[in-house]
């Protein structure tokens, strides 16, 4: 029995243990749901902080909404306000409106009307009890007027401000704005008044606008009809309004606020002239005569107007004479040239370019000529122009040979034409031709009864004939050289019977032939042959170049041979050239002649005393006498 209970306890214990293992397993488990549930409340708990964040942005923007939301209403409430008050213009007939700089331009069929914003600066000047320094001034200035002492309370006001400075420039700036003249000068006069009690206020900004506004003035009268602004003037510039002025063709408004302004002459009066010049020629109620008269008054010598511009314009308006005649007061033939060639006058522009004394001139109306003409007419107006066909021939002589032959042909030119073959001899290489040309010139020389010419080539042909006659026997290369070249060559080869052949045949000069003769044996070093030619007969050209010839080649010793030959008159030179101090001190001696004596002295040196007082003792006794 109880070994039975023992059992029983057993399995009691044991299904209880596995209670209590299953109980702590759920436990476990309970535990790991609550970590897990742990985590999602955390994440649940970062959610609704981050939801929180984006309330309150979410907020933020709401009432930034409800702001802007507010200021538009506001906006909203002033438009409504402003639209309640906006002011009425009401117009009688159909108009346009113009958006301009400053404005708006309204034009009808019978007026016109400028619309714009009063400016700031009149505003604070003529607005009911204003205080600003240019309504001060202005008061000051009408007290002033009515020799009042408030005059100086009021100036006293605006120095103790030391507002006297903007005071005038306001009065100045308000008075261009303003269209009424009267309004204008009573500005003006305030801004003078003012100027007056200041020291370093420039007075260029109140003269410029005294002459701006007198110019607006001027331009917005009925007659002329431009309502300009000082602000459209400022921006459109002075010379805009001077081009509108000429395109109305109102040339003398023009030219009065050009010289009023003082605007240079090519930028204004010059310019508007050319305008009124150009419209002027065109006419047609006038005659070319009336015009041309008119034009020549108008503009006179008017620096930077031409005459051939005027002239152009008549041209190109079918009207060459006119144009012609306006040529005539043209004072550069380089601009009447060029048009009267435009025109076919031709003739007309040769006689303008030959007497402006331009050569270039000259020659681009030839060059024209010779391209328009046939020939016979363009050698034909040249010859009644004689300082272009002088030209012409200049430039053939460089350019075109044979049409310089066919002018002196037609001319019957027989001189000129001779010296033309003469030069077109020297161009050919061939011997027959070249003689044959030269036989030509001989003929035309003949024709001008110029013996001397004739003479002259003659014995050129028989040069060029001797000439090859050696070349062909002894290959002396003579061919076009000189007679002289020619001698000397023959000489230098030792062919002295061919040398005095020409020397004979050409009728040479002696002196020309010696001296020839005499450089050519001392350049050999012939020194026998020199002394036999001297002694051949006496030396038409002395001894004293056989002297220094020798002495060019540093032989004393030949030259000493004939400074005996010398005459007395040359001793001196003959002992000086070789050196020989005391031969030429007693040829200076014997012949008395102080010059010479004092040109040994001079070549005398320190140690020739000896010599040097003989000279001078010569000299002295010479004084004495």
């Amino acid at each position: 029995m109880t070994g039975v209970l023992q059992q029983t306890s057993t399995k009691q214990i044991q299904t209880s243990t596995k209670q209590i293992q299953t109980r702590t397993k759920q436990i476990q488990t309970n535990n790991k749901s609550s970590l897990t549930s742990t985590k999602q409340i955390q994440t649940s708990t970062k959610q609704i902080q981050t939801n929180n964040k984006s309330s309150l942005t979410s907020t933020k923007q709401i009432q930034t909404s409800y702001k802007q939301i507010q200021t538009s209403n506001k906006q909203i409430q002033t438009n409504k306000k402003s639209f309640l008050n906006h002011l009425r213009f009401p117009v009688e007939d159909p108009c346009v409106l113009v958006g301009e700089l400053d404005g708006v331009r309204i034009i009808s069929s019978t007026n016109q009307e400028l619309l714009q914003e009063v400016p700031l600066v009149c505003q604070e000047i003529f607005k009911i009890a204003s205080m600003a320094p240019g309504a001060l001034l202005l008061e000051a200035h009408r007290e002033y007027e009515k020799s009042s002492q408030k005059a100086d309370e009021y100036l006293r006001e605006i120095k103790e401000q030391s507002m006297l400075g903007e005071a005038v420039t306001q009065c100045v700036e308000a008075a261009g704005h303003e269209y009424d003249s009267i309004t204008q000068k009573s500005l003006l006069r305030a801004a003078s008044f003012g100027k007056c009690f200041l020291t370093d206020f420039s007075p260029d900004v109140f003269v410029s606008t005294c002459r701006e506004l007198r110019v607006l003035n001027a331009v917005r009268e009925s007659a002329v009809g431009l309502p300009l602004t000082h602000t459209q003037f400022k921006q459109m510039t002075l010379q805009v309004l001077i081009d509108r002025l000429v395109y109305r063709q109102l040339y003398p408004l023009a030219m009065e606020i050009c010289r009023y302004l003082k605007i240079p002459d090519y930028q204004g009066v010059s310019r508007v002239l050319k305008h009124w010049a150009a419209c002027k020629v065109q006419q047609k109620d006038l005659s070319d005569e009336a015009i041309a008269r008119a034009v020549c008054v108008k503009v006179g010598d008017s620096p930077g107007v031409s005459y051939s511009h005027i002239a152009a314009k008549a041209y190109d308006c079918g009207r060459t004479e006119l144009a012609i005649k306006l040529l005539d007061f043209e004072a550069r033939s380089g601009e009447q040239v060029p048009l009267l060639l435009k025109m076919k006058r031709s003739q007309l522009a040769l006689s303008k370019a030959v007497e402006s004394g331009d050569t270039d001139l000259v020659y681009t109306v030839v060059t024209y000529l010779k391209n328009e003409m046939n020939r016979g007419d363009f050698f034909l107006t040249l010859r009644n122009q004689p300082v272009a066909l002088s030209l012409y021939r200049q430039f053939c002589k460089l350019q075109e040979q044979d049409t310089l032959k066919d002018l002196y042909n037609q001319d019957d030119d027989h001189q000129e034409l001779a010296n033309y073959y003469v030069t077109a001899s020297y161009r050919e290489k061939r011997l027959d031709s070249r003689l044959s040309l030269l036989q030509s010139a001989v003929d035309e020389y003949n024709k001008a009864k110029n013996e001397f010419s004739a003479k002259v080539t003659e014995e050129e042909m028989r040069l060029l004939r001797f000439q090859r006659k050696l070349d062909d026997e002894k290959g002396a290369g003579l061919l076009g050289l000189s007679l002289q070249a020619t001698m000397e060559a023959l000489l230098a080869l030792g062919l002295n019977k061919q040398a005095e052949q020409l020397y004979r045949d050409f009728r040479v000069p002696d002196k020309r032939y010696w001296w020839l003769k005499l450089k050519s044996l001392a350049e050999k070093e012939e020194w026998e042959e020199l002394e036999k030619f001297s002694k051949s007969k006496k030396s038409p050209i002395g001894y004293l170049a056989f002297v220094e010839v020798c002495m060019k080649r540093n032989n004393k010793y030949e030259a000493k041979k004939y400074v005996t030959k010398v005459t007395p008159e040359q001793k001196v030179k003959a002992h000086l050239a070789i050196s020989d101090l005391e031969g030429a001190a007693d040829a200076a001696i014997e012949r008395k002649n102080e010059a010479e004596m004092g040109a040994v002295l001079s070549r005398c040196s320190t140690s020739d005393r000896l010599l040097v007082d003989k000279l001078n003792r010569a000299r002295a006794t010479i004084a004495k006498k």
